[in-house]
């Protein structure tokens, strides 16, 4: 099992980024004393991560943390979060490279989407501008002409 839901209660005793729960959720977990563990609010919800010491002394279902750790994960004591195993470094880097990687081509696409679309208008408006001042010039070409031919130089 990769994950278990727990009751939060607030330790007596706060220890920023620790979190105590009875023994029987580390071999659950399949994590020993001093691992690490994320704890979310709800599936969607970002995790908040604690080194996690058994004791005895906390009842099944439950897990002990610190008030700024409580906070942290955004839910007041006696409601239910969901304590996961924290996956290993190398393959939260790996994740993360791959998330940004997504993020980072999807970017790209926008930005190539964005200029083929400006440099289509900018081709239209050039052709457009083009047209009018063609037809600027032969207008002025044609009152200079007929000012010519009133003064018949």
């Amino acid at each position: 099992m990769d994950s278990v839901q727990l009751i939060i209660q607030e330790r007596a005793f706060p220890s920023r980024g620790r979190a105590r729960l009875n023994e029987v959720y580390l071999k659950q977990l399949g994590i020993k004393e001093g691992d690490e563990v994320d704890l979310f609010k709800d599936a969607s919800a970002k995790p908040v991560a604690v080194t996690v010491f058994a004791d005895t002394l906390v009842e099944e279902g439950y897990i002990r943390l610190s008030t700024e750790d409580i906070a942290s994960v955004g839910v007041a004591p006696g409601k239910t979060i969901i304590v996961k195993k924290r996956p290993p470094l190398a393959e939260r880097v790996k994740k993360g490279a791959k998330d940004s990687a997504e993020n980072v081509r999807a970017s790209a696409k926008g930005a190539a989407d964005t200029i083929k679309g400006k440099a289509k208008k900018a081709e239209k408006d050039l052709k457009e501008g083009s047209s009018a001042v063609k037809d600027t010039l032969e207008k002025g070409t044609d009152q200079v002409k007929k000012k010519i031919s009133e003064k018949d130089l």
